[in-house]
């Protein structure tokens, strides 16, 4: 199955859900005072990929956030698209503090990324930033492997085209200013993306993965070498539609659950509430995960729910 037919059908509903909480050690900055940041996050909302009500299902994740006034709010891909999204911003914009953006492969499913970027109004397609003694990194990981080697852009549904083995690579522009961004952060690094770079099943569609981890590599061997806080500590990823966790090289990895449905061979599964997270950081040298559970509406069968749980899950970790 390629992984362009993997998302179909999306089912809506939005209401009470239950708050997991999960506690990570992370390395202390060791700079000034003690600084907390707390910022909500979604992804894979698939607004209009199957005509589902996803403004009403945003909405949930937005009242909470109005509620509790996070620093910042991310979504991590596959979010709207260009037009008939009025919507999906509407709920979004009701936040007023700072809102990022990460493209996913769905959001150019009609239009390039200059379109969707626009109507997002996202400056650039990666990017980073300092705040609560954090630094904060976005990743642009849709690029096509061409048969000629080149890297083009996703755009226009055209990774269809192509098998999932050339999919999902990230462009040497955006590798070389990842290097040099990370190697000058002062802080330690969480770094946001779509495509995961580790933990997924799908292992023939990481595109450039293994540079992008030699990459973290590097750094943050560096950063031990020189007795720096400022290594890459946390990365988000998106696309699967799962609730993974794992470490590599002392780096917590976690691949987001969809905020709608997971899809199988067996076809799509709704979930009855809107999936998503908070996530607190403090320099003293942890990070706090609120998720958020559900269950499936409809019921679906044992096999799909023992292989793909409805939340963003509990985990304690230790180092």
């Amino acid at each position: 199955m390629q992984r362009r037919d993997f998302f179909k059908n999306l089912g809506v509903a939005a209401g009470s859900v239950a708050i997991y909480q999960n506690s990570y050690s992370i390395p202390a900055t060791g700079a000034g005072r003690a600084q907390k940041i707390r910022f909500g996050m979604i992804t894979d909302l698939h607004h209009l990929q199957f005509g589902q009500e996803e403004v009403r299902r945003l909405g949930g994740f937005m009242d909470d956030v109005v509620k509790t006034n996070p620093d910042f709010i991310i979504q991590c891909g596959d979010f709207c698209r260009h037009t008939r999204s009025e919507g999906i911003m509407a709920q979004w914009n009701r936040f007023k503090g700072p809102k990022y953006h990460v493209l996913g492969n769905h959001d150019m499913d009609y239009c390039s990324k200059e379109t969707i970027m626009e109507f997002w109004g996202m400056p650039k397609r990666y990017y980073s930033f300092d705040q609560g003694g954090f630094h904060f990194v976005i990743m642009d990981r849709n690029f096509l492997k061409e048969d000629d080697g080149r890297l083009t852009h996703y755009d226009t549904s055209n990774w269809g085209k192509l098998p999932s083995p050339k999919r999902s690579f990230t462009d040497q522009e955006q590798l070389d200013w990842l290097r040099t961004d990370l190697l000058q952060a002062r802080f330690p690094v969480v770094v946001f993306m779509h495509q995961p770079v580790y933990l997924t099943d799908f292992y023939d569609e990481i595109g450039n993965a293994d540079e992008i981890l030699k990459i973290f590599d590097e750094v943050n061997f560096k950063a031990s070498q020189s007795g720096s806080a400022a290594k890459v500590v946390t990365v988000f990823m998106g696309h699967d539609h799962d609730d993974r966790y794992g470490q590599r090289n002392g780096v917590h990895y976690f691949i987001v659950n969809s905020a709608t449905y997971v899809y199988t061979k067996g076809g799509a599964y709704y979930y009855k509430d809107p999936l998503y997270a908070f996530v607190t950081l403090d320099t003293t040298g942890k990070m706090t995960l609120e998720g958020r559970s559900t269950i499936y509406a409809p019921a679906a069968a044992e096999n799909v729910t023992s292989r793909f749980p409805t939340r963003i899950s509990d985990h304690e970790v230790r180092l």
